[in-house]
């Protein structure tokens, strides 16, 4: 019994040794209240806890069976946004100052060996990789001046290679070691070889690097840049992202989980979404993406595909029926107008009671036959709407009942009135304007 008391005895300050704190100071103090702090995993983030952030301190002690890896830091909204990633090894305590009083947001790691590593090697050689643009731009092609530029950021990779062995923060650094040439190269030859290396020292099976965003972010990069010097026409550029995402997919299938690759190329397809290009989101999805969904029983991400792609410029818009004198009509049967505009509008949304009346104006300071309107309005009864759309009677009115469960509104996936959706004559998609003010300058621009 005593030899037992001894043990826990002992094992009590071993734990509350293991017990590390990471202590912060934000400026200026007042733009900051609360902090989350995440662990990232493989496919999201889990929440582990969160805290005020006083008078401009942070000051959070990590549980002791806080897990070593890394971790996301959220200070704000959008959460998106507003973080920043950090080590966490379970040996050493975490000190640090955000300063954001700049146009220039700066985070600097005052304690913590390998969040100075992580941080201080990407800064410099990010910094030593500049040299060889400005190398190019000189018009120099000394060889031996061209060398000495990549001996540089060699120097740099191997030093901070041997002084971060052992740590987390050593996958990192392993990982982006670049292409080094052994002769001169012209820009484009240089561009080939980075491009035809760029993977080379990335183990995409490294469960340090996959419970990170470095992977994701290598692959973002690689996708987005690792493109001939050269200027594009659309069809060219659609084709080299393409090839680019193809690579990447040859990288990750062998030695990925089905939901990492998931994870990783949901990223990718919410990059081109957010950037609005939708052949190669649509792409990913119709050649990956969706495959992947079904595999893993991703209901929401198979629906999210299947709307995009419904949704997408250029294609037909999903027909609807309504009607009217005792007849049923349907959307692609209409042929009367140049162009149609679906509306989604409520009689109980000021915003769309102020918008109504001035796309009626616009549709009626058009030529005759320009444009037809399709006024859906999504209504929790029947009394209001029938008051509100008799001001309308150009318009075809249908009646959405069950608001924001109607299958019309479904089918369009929408989330808000008003919503708008611009059709030309064949009925594909051709415009989403945010109002009638983007509808007016969508078509000045035409």
């Amino acid at each position: 019994m005593i030899k037992k008391l001894l043990c826990i005895l002992i094992l009590i300050p071993m734990c509350m040794q293991a017990q590390k704190i990471m202590s912060g100071t934000f400026s200026p103090a007042e733009k900051f209240e609360w902090f989350i702090i995440y662990k990232l995993k493989t496919t999201h983030q889990a929440y582990i806890d969160n805290g005020k952030i006083v008078d401009g301190k942070l000051n959070y002690t990590f549980k002791p069976e806080a897990k070593k890896g890394m971790y996301r830091l959220v200070y704000g909204l959008p959460q998106e946004s507003e973080n920043f990633d950090f080590i966490y090894n379970g040996e050493e305590d975490i000190t640090f100052t955000f300063n954001a009083e700049e146009d220039n947001v700066t985070l600097e790691f005052t304690t913590s060996k390998e969040n100075q590593l992580h941080t201080s090697y990407f800064e410099n050689i990010n910094e030593a990789k500049r040299l060889i643009n400005s190398f190019y731009k000189s018009g120099s092609t000394n060889e031996a001046a061209f060398l000495e530029v990549f001996n540089t950021i060699n120097t740099l990779q191997e030093t901070f290679e041997k002084e971060a062995k052992g740590t987390i923060a050593y996958e990192f650094i392993k990982a982006s070691r670049s292409y080094m040439p052994t002769a001169y190269e012209k820009p484009q030859v240089l561009v080939d070889n980075i491009k035809k290396h760029y993977f080379d020292h990335v183990d995409f099976s490294n469960p340090v690097l996959q419970n990170s965003d470095f992977i994701a972010d290598k692959m973002s990069n690689y996708v987005f840049t690792a493109l001939p010097m050269k200027e594009f026409t659309a069809e060219e550029l659609t084709n080299e992202y393409k090839k680019n995402i193809a690579t990447i997919v040859e990288k990750i299938t062998p030695v990925a989980a089905a939901d990492y690759q998931k994870s990783l190329l949901n990223v990718l397809w919410e990059q081109m979404t957010v950037v609005e290009n939708q052949d190669i989101a649509v792409h990913i999805g119709d050649e990956y993406l969706m495959a992947l969904a079904k595999q893993l029983n991703d209901k929401v991400l198979i629906e999210k595909l299947q709307v995009y792609k419904r949704l997408a410029f250029g294609a037909v818009a999903p027909d609807f029926s309504w009607v009217k004198d005792n007849k049923t009509q349907k959307l692609n049967e209409l042929d009367d107008a140049e162009n149609y505009i679906i509306v989604f509008w409520s009689s109980t949304c000021s915003h769309c009671l102020k918008e109504m009346p001035k796309l009626k104006t616009f549709v009626n300071s058009q030529e005759k036959g320009m444009f037809k309107v399709i006024a859906i309005g999504l209504e929790d009864e029947h009394a209001s709407w029938a008051d509100e759309s008799s001001f309308y009677p150009d318009f075809i009115h249908v009646l959405g009942l069950q608001k924001w469960d109607n299958e019309i509104g479904n089918l369009y996936d929408v989330s808000a009135t008003p919503t708008f959706f611009v059709l030309n004559k064949d009925k594909r998609i051709i415009g989403k304007p945010y109002g009638v003010k983007e509808l007016k300058e969508f078509y000045t621009k035409e």
